[in-house]
C-alpha cells in the first residue's frame, strides 16, 4: 500500500483531499466537524455514564455566577447552538470543560489544556419560540473566534433536511442533575431511542409539532441541566466517523423520566445559516 502510495504524483493527491474537504464542506455546515475520539460503546443524565475525555469535543458549557445553566454545542468558530429557554442575562460559555473540578482535564495519562472562557454578544432566539416550548433553539455568538484543537471541535449540522439519517438510536451528553437531584461534574453521556411523537403527545400532555423529536428509554434520561444540549448520532463519511447534531435538549417530564423533547435540528438549518450570514462569522 505504501509503495502504491508512494507511486501517485503528489498534485493528483492533492486534489482528490481537495475534492473530499469539498464534499465535506456541501454536506455541513462547517468542514471537518465531528471529530472525536470513540467513546467507550459498553458504557451505555440520568442513569447516564461519564463520557471519556476529548469524546464530545463539541460541548458547550453555559454558565451564570459560576453555576451551571445549560449545555451548548460548538457549530462554527464563532457560534454555539443552545436552546431558547436557556437565553439569560449575564451567561458566559466555556469550551474544552469535562470534569468542572479540574482545570486542565486528565483521565489516565492524558490532559488536555485549560478550558477556554468566552463572553457572549449576540443571543438570538428563533422568531416562532413561546411558551409552549416548540422552535426552542437559540443561537449565541461569541466575543471571539474558538481556536479548535483535540479537545474544542465544531459539531456537524447537516445542510440538507432531507438527507438527515432516520436513526432510531441516539446519544445525549450533559452535566445536568442526575437521579439524586445533583448537576454532574464531569460531563455525562447517555444512549436513547427515538420514540414516535404521539407517544410524547399521550405521555407528556402537550403538543408535539414535526420540528421536534420524542426520545427516552426506561430508566435513562436528560435532565435539568442538560437543557441546550446534543442530541446525537454518528455517521460515516468520506471514510471518518462524524457526530451529527440531530436535536437539542428542550424539555421532558418534571422528575426527569423517560421520554423527553428535542428540537429537531435540520428543520433549522436554513435560520441558523441566515442568523450567521446576517450577523457576521
Amino acid at each position: 500500500m505504501s509503495t502504491f502510495l508512494a507511486s501517485i504524483p503528489f498534485y493528483i493527491y492533492m486534489c482528490v483531499c481537495l475534492i473530499l474537504q469539498e464534499e465535506v464542506a456541501a454536506q455541513f455546515l462547517t468542514p471537518n466537524c465531528g471529530l472525536s475520539y470513540e467513546p467507550n460503546m459498553a458504557t451505555r443524565i440520568v442513569h447516564g455514564k461519564e463520557a471519556l475525555l476529548k469524546s464530545a469535543p463539541f460541548m458547550a458549557y453555559l454558565y451564570n455566577n459560576s453555576k451551571l445553566h445549560c449545555g451548548g454545542t460548538i457549530i462554527s468558530n464563532r457560534y454555539i447552538l443552545t436552546a431558547a429557554h436557556c437565553m439569560r442575562t449575564y451567561l458566559k460559555v466555556r469550551l474544552g470543560e469535562h470534569d468542572v473540578t479540574r482545570n486542565p482535564d486528565c483521565q489516565g495519562i492524558s490532559c488536555s489544556p485549560p478550558v477556554e472562557e468566552f463572553d457572549i454578544v449576540l443571543a438570538t432566539k428563533y422568531k416562532g419560540f413561546d411558551g409552549s416550548l416548540a422552535n426552542d433553539i437559540a443561537l449565541l455568538k461569541l466575543s471571539r473566534l474558538i481556536r479548535f484543537n483535540a479537545h474544542i471541535q465544531p459539531i456537524c449540522l447537516i445542510l440538507n433536511p432531507a438527507a438527515a439519517p432516520n436513526v432510531q438510536e441516539l446519544q445525549a451528553f450533559g452535566w445536568g442533575y442526575n437521579e439524586m437531584g445533583q448537576s454532574a461534574n464531569v460531563l455525562q453521556t447517555t444512549f436513547l431511542v427515538r420514540y414516535a411523537l404521539n407517544y410524547c403527545r399521550l405521555m407528556l400532555e402537550r403538543p408535539i409539532t414535526v420540528n421536534q423529536l420524542c426520545v427516552g428509554l426506561k430508566g435513562s434520561d436528560t435532565c435539568s441541566g442538560d437543557s441546550g444540549g446534543p442530541l446525537v448520532t454518528k455517521v460515516n463519511y468520506d471514510g471518518v466517523w462524524r457526530y451529527l447534531q440531530l436535536g437539542i435538549v428542550s424539555y421532558g417530564d418534571a422528575f426527569c423520566q423517560s421520554p423527553g423533547v428535542y428540537t429537531y435540528v435540520p428543520h433549522y438549518i436554513r435560520w441558523i445559516q441566515n442568523v450567521m450570514q446576517t450577523n457576521g462569522h
